[in-house]
């Protein structure tokens, strides 16, 4: 008897790194559009982030609380402990893919399989308000605060 194919792989977002994606002050503007987005789609998606990314939010820390206090969609690694290291590491147990524009360069020997696999680390931009991932085929639309890309994703917490 043959086994059913595999669903789409897991699909893991570094927090941090998609917060940057508009410029120098970070934002979770990017990052909970994108998790909205696949989680319409029917994807399984999770958010890492590194302990420090509270204090580097600026005015969206109480914004990160509720999104940490609420979602089995977010991971805040311990402190002490970096999250790029531990995201990379569950999405090669799981064969899942990870968006983000690191290189990776400190885990390249570790992670190389997944780091060289274009299929595996998807990059994106945001232009003219506009997030594109086209490895997930998005390119969508931005909600223009991060109040409100947390106001369109927080009925699908639960």
């Amino acid at each position: 008897m043959a086994l059913p194919p595999p669903g789409p792989p897991r699909i893991f977002i570094d927090g941090l790194n998609l917060a940057y994606w508009r410029g120098q002050q970070p934002s979770l503007r990017v990052p909970l559009a994108l998790l909205t987005q696949l989680l319409e789609e029917g994807r399984d998606v999770v958010l890492y982030f590194d302990a420090n990314a509270r204090h580097r939010l600026g005015d969206e820390a109480g914004l990160y609380l509720q999104l940490l206090e609420r979602s089995r969609f977010c991971v805040e690694v311990p402190s002490g402990k970096r999250a790029d290291g531990l995201m990379l590491r569950a999405a090669t147990a799981c064969g899942g893919c990870v968006v983000s524009r690191d290189k990776y360069r400190d885990y390249r020997k570790k992670f190389r399989r997944l780091i060289d696999d274009p299929a595996r680390l998807l990059a994106g931009g945001v232009r003219q308000d506009r997030l594109r991932v086209p490895g997930l085929s998005v390119d969508m639309a931005l909600p223009a605060t991060a109040s409100e890309a947390w106001a369109r994703l927080e009925p699908r917490l639960g």
